[in-house]
């Protein structure tokens, strides 16, 4: 009898910390109450939409500079300076509309 506890359990476990495990497990198995929000997306759908606005209007700008650079005239990045702007503020303000 005794070998098959042995076989079973080569090293005794405290009762103290069989009772800490069962607690941690306990613990574990709960869902967190603090943090209630954990199953909603990072960002709401404003902000995404803005961040995939801004990353074209980088990408624009990026393209300025490039006729910029290959051109040699400025035009092209102000013109796409102030497009960028002007267009991202419009848009701003369109998102921030209450529906």
């Amino acid at each position: 009898m005794k070998e098959n506890e042995i076989s079973g359990h080569p090293y005794p476990v405290p009762v103290e910390e069989n009772r800490r495990l069962e607690e941690m497990n306990s613990a574990l198995e709960k869902p967190d109450q603090r943090r209630p929000d954990r199953n909603m997306p990072c960002l709401p759908r404003n902000e995404q939409i803005r961040l995939v606005v801004l990353s074209l209007a980088l990408l624009a700008l990026l393209v300025g500079f490039l006729l910029d650079f290959i051109t040699g005239a400025i035009l092209p990045l102000f013109g796409t300076m102030v497009v960028v702007f002007l267009g991202y503020r419009r848009f701003d303000v369109w998102l921030d509309r209450p529906n």
